[in-house]
């Protein structure tokens, strides 16, 4: 390579926001290291040298030791792949963790010589944002009410937590996310494109009460509240299920409450003077209409419900 390139070379290396390296292979050691190394790690280029690879694997956190030890002088992990990537916490000279995205080549020279050269870069700021995010999936996912959003020109649902996907009557996400039309719960499908109208004129809905069904045809009240997105063909929002509001009544609504405290029916025919044939049949006529086949789906469904 001409001198002048060289040099360009170099300047543009020690200039970079990521650190380059080159280990010898049979020794271990790095033979050179570019000074942003510093910016990663805290050391410099002198200090990284000295404490040689045996010595950055001292600084990883013991939970990705197993992981990566013996990464940086291994071969790759297949024997057709020359490149290989690895993602390590990294103790920082001032004490702290970092999170370094390292890149490593395996080059060999016509005398057999072999070298590791790559890159390290601090992404400590994108792994947080990655964490982050996924913190707001799971709370999303895992939220008690339901939240959902579906495309306004054909209802296709195009995203929902678990509890949507509960209250509707389907196994899980997945499955509402493959099958669901919302048009299809409407008990008047007329209602949904009312509904549309009001959504994209007013830019939002704001507690619109709503008779629809469940997968297996069992009634269901619904509170919705959403923001449209005419732009982008979507509306999403919440939704809360009001159907033993709705649909008990007001001796069901005070059995069904005594029941979630665990009270047995025997405790309730006490405290409310009735006969305890009369709080089973209550009991079995709640079950009924809130679709629950045992006590574990009453108490899911009514843990669900504004009830």
């Amino acid at each position: 390579m001409p001198l002048r390139k060289k040099a360009n070379c170099s300047k543009w290396i020690e200039k970079a926001s990521y650190a380059f390296f080159i280990i010898d292979l049979r020794s271990g050691k790095f033979e050179y290291v570019s000074s942003s190394i510093k910016q990663v790690t805290g050391y410099t280029v002198k200090e990284v040298i000295a404490m040689g690879v045996s010595g950055l694997y001292e600084r990883i956190s013991a939970k990705q030791m197993c992981d990566v030890n013996g990464w940086f002088i291994s071969s790759p992990k297949k024997q057709t792949q020359e490149h290989d990537y690895v993602e390590i916490s990294f103790k920082h000279k001032k004490g702290h963790y970092v999170w370094a995205g390292v890149h490593k080549d395996l080059i060999t020279n016509n005398k057999g010589k072999s070298t590791a050269i790559g890159l390290i870069r601090d992404i400590t700021a994108t792994k947080w944002c990655w964490d982050q995010l996924d913190n707001s999936k799971t709370l999303y996912y895992n939220a008690q009410v339901a939240k959902y959003r579906t495309r306004i020109s054909d209802s296709r649902m195009l995203e929902c937590n678990h509890s949507m996907a509960r209250m509707l009557g389907y196994e899980n996400r997945e499955q509402c996310l493959q099958q669901h039309y919302s048009i299809k719960s409407y008990v008047n499908p007329r209602d949904r494109k009312e509904l549309m109208k009001l959504a994209e004129l007013q830019g939002k809905i704001d507690g619109v009460e709503v008779q629809a069904c469940r997968i297996d045809g069992s009634p269901l009240w619904m509170k919705i509240s959403a923001q449209a997105y005419p732009e982008k063909d979507f509306v999403e929002g919440v939704i809360w299920d009001i159907t033993a509001e709705k649909i008990l009544t007001a001796t069901e609504k005070q059995i069904l409450k005594e029941i979630m405290l665990g009270k047995s029916s025997k405790e309730i025919a006490y405290q409310i003077k009735r006969s305890i044939r009369t709080i089973e049949d209550h009991r079995a006529n709640i079950m009924r209409k809130l679709g629950a086949h045992n006590l574990v789906e009453l108490t899911q469904k009514a843990m669900e419900t504004a009830i």
